[in-house]
């Protein structure tokens, strides 16, 4: 699963809260403007059903298109 889709799945509030982060933060993963930073990556994969390439895989793919 990717990032952006498990946000928008339980929301840009509760994911922020879940993982004590900004609703703005929230959004910018969700909009793919940013990606988490590695330690916090490490914990989205541990707690969430999204995968390390549904955070990072998503930039090589657009990159290659």
């Amino acid at each position: 699963m990717t990032l952006s889709d498990y946000i928008r799945q339980v929301g840009d509030e509760a994911f922020a809260k879940q993982f004590d982060l900004k609703p703005r933060t929230a959004i910018a993963y969700r909009l793919r403007d940013r990606r988490p930073r590695r330690e916090l990556a490490q914990r989205i994969i541990t707690e969430t059903p999204v995968t390390w390439d549904g955070i990072y895989g998503e930039a090589s793919e657009e990159a290659a298109a």
